[in-house]
């Protein structure tokens, strides 16, 4: 009989718990597994737009780079001597905005305002031959403004010995918009650099013939006068 009583099988009761803990942790494990999920794809989502932010600004520093290539390319006779306001000749002048013309927070502008006040920095503004470059181009292609912000006249009184001749030294800002994959994703970056004008003399056969470096450009008026990048930050 205590045989009997050892195989008898198991109560519904004892079945009935042993199905519930069974969908208790089957329900606990879905749970981790949808966290998990949860959390894989957030990072894959952050991931994606640090990556797209990281091209924006990219590109927005590269439109920065072009502008300031271009204008060291500029040769010295292309801006008119002893002038204050809208000092280059065709088709300079409407690519080099006069101070002021440039809105004060242009970064927040529409892409609509950026396509038509700024250049195509792809593109060369004068040949239009294509631009060297090896970054990944955004939803809309990277462009700068070019502005002439000041310009410091130099007299004789100025020029120290063995120093050449300038008509003066302008001071530049450039802005540069950049955009990532998608075209909500925006970097505007800013630099001022200060570009010298030598008095009446040609630098290149043409308007953007010249050097495009700046290391090259400057090492003619360094150390007598102010060349180059002086400052840069990020405006958006």
């Amino acid at each position: 009989m205590r045989q009997a009583l050892a195989l008898r099988p198991a109560v519904p009761h004892q079945q009935g718990v042993t199905l519930l803990t069974g969908l208790v942790l089957l329900a606990a494990i879905s749970l981790l597994a949808l966290v998990a999920t949860s959390s894989m794809l957030l990072q894959l989502r952050m991931a994606g737009n640090f990556e797209d932010s990281r091209l924006a600004l990219q590109n927005s520093a590269m439109a920065v780079t072009e502008g300031e290539r271009f204008l060291y390319s500029i040769r010295n006779d292309a801006r008119s001597p002893d002038c204050q306001v809208n000092c280059f000749t065709p088709p300079l002048d409407t690519i080099i905005h006069a101070a002021k013309d440039i809105p004060v927070f242009a970064e927040y502008e529409d892409e609509s305002w950026w396509r038509s006040a700024a250049v195509n920095a792809v593109f060369d503004p004068l040949s239009g031959a294509p631009v060297e470059t090896t970054l990944a181009m955004g939803a809309d292609p990277p462009r700068f403004l070019i502005e002439e912000v000041y310009f410091d006249p130099l007299t004789s009184l100025h020029v120290a010995v063995g120093a050449p001749l300038l008509s003066g030294i302008a001071y530049y800002r450039i802005l540069g918009r950049g955009c990532g994959h998608a075209a909500t994703t925006v970097a505007v970056s800013e630099s001022i650099i200060a570009r010298p004008w030598k008095a009446g003399v040609a630098h290149g056969s043409g308007p953007g013939s010249g050097s495009r470096d700046s290391h090259e450009f400057c090492a003619d008026f360094r150390p007598w006068y102010d060349c180059g990048r002086k400052a840069w930050r990020q405006r958006r």
